[in-house]
């Protein structure tokens, strides 16, 4: 496995697996060893920013916006950033660009490179789309660059090709739960990264998965509860999480062996884990 130590880093999973605490974790454990760290979301999202909370302190957070980053893409084609400023404003070019499939990805990617230039000393932890997404993003600036072929356009997209999206220029991080269909999914999204973009994940986080009690905890709970009712809530209890566990365990089972990918558990804790903490479980993956 190549260490996770590429200056950008792309986090994704499905909607509602911990995806933006995890890349919130990482941003925050490299702040901590001293790096300078920057936390990317796009548009309206502000959940890796949330779940920073407190922590927040030595992490720069960064929402780029659409129409900001289509601006200064256009002003690295033209050479001028009022240039930029006053060809976004025009309302019809403006909805012409927004209906034009990929334009999108393209300019926030580029935002992304040029962070790479402003800031050369700083990671860059981005918190991807969900899902699928992911893989639509990164595969755009490839199929757009054969689509125009020539000029500032196709340019812009090979300097993403070679800037960011090399395996030396940036890390994959998928995160899942411990949920067979979850897990199925996380699968899918690992095999269409692996053939698509030739790009196998780096780390593979797990998150919420649930202890398993062992059989001889189980059954003296149930052994307890038939001699005292008292015992049965928590008979019943262990019956449950034997469950979970076992299908944690086919979770683990179906993500084992998918790719070359470390894979990293987060156990279920009593309460959400801060970035900090969260951070510690991924340990060096970081």
């Amino acid at each position: 496995m190549r260490a996770l130590r590429q200056p950008v880093v792309f986090v994704t999973g499905k909607g509602g697996v911990g995806k933006s605490s995890v890349a919130a974790a990482l941003a925050r454990a490299e702040a901590d060893r001293g790096g300078q760290a920057i936390l990317v979301e796009f548009e309206d999202a502000a959940g890796a920013t949330r779940a920073l909370g407190a922590e927040a302190e030595g992490v720069t957070p960064l929402v780029i916006e659409y129409l900001e980053a289509l601006a200064y893409a256009i002003a690295s084609m033209l050479g001028s950033r009022l240039l930029g400023k006053l060809v976004v404003k025009q309302r019809t070019l403006k909805k012409v660009v927004e209906a034009v499939p990929a334009v999108r990805e393209l300019v926030s990617l580029d935002r992304l490179r040029s962070l790479r230039t402003e800031s050369p000393h700083a990671r860059v932890f981005v918190d991807l789309p969900a899902t699928g997404h992911a893989v639509d993003w990164l595969r755009v600036p490839a199929a757009a660059e054969r689509f125009l072929k020539i000029g500032p356009a196709a340019r812009m997209c090979r300097l993403i090709q070679e800037e960011i999206l090399p395996a030396d220029c940036s890390g994959l991080v998928v995160v899942s739960t411990a949920e067979p269909v979850v897990a199925s999914e996380t699968r899918e999204l690992v095999v269409r990264l692996t053939q698509e973009l030739g790009r196998p994940p780096d780390l593979v986080v797990v998150n919420r998965v649930p202890r398993k009690p062992r059989e001889s905890e189980l059954a003296h709970a149930r052994t307890a509860a038939t001699r005292d009712p008292a015992f049965a809530g928590l008979a019943h209890a262990l019956a449950e999480d034997a469950e979970l566990g076992a299908d944690a365990l086919l979770a683990l089972t179906a993500l084992d062996g998918v790719s070359t990918a470390k894979i990293v558990e987060i156990p279920e804790l009593f309460r959400d884990p801060t970035a900090r903490e969260l951070g510690r479980y991924l340990g060096a993956s970081g």
